[in-house]
């Protein structure tokens, strides 16, 4: 394939269209994790729906694994 200035110009062309569409429609897509102190963790934070998933795991790695362990498998 030739590199002539048409085939340069639409590929700039449509690497900028991409950026463009992901630069102003990705934050969309993105979920916002809501973060929640870690009960017994001395303020570490935690994901509020992984919390309320399962918060018997929680509570039983902040007593087996330490707050750090369950902290980090809580993190979002």
């Amino acid at each position: 394939m030739a590199l002539t200035p048409a085939v340069v110009l639409r590929t700039a062309a449509g690497v900028a269209a991409s950026a463009a569409c992901a630069y102003f429609f990705w934050p969309s897509a993105a979920v916002p994790v809501v973060m929640m102190k870690a009960p017994g963790a001395a303020g570490l934070l935690i994901s509020r729906a992984a919390f309320l998933a399962n918060p018997q795991l929680y509570f039983e790695l902040l007593r087996n694994a330490g707050a750090a362990a369950a902290a980090a498998a809580f993190a979002a």
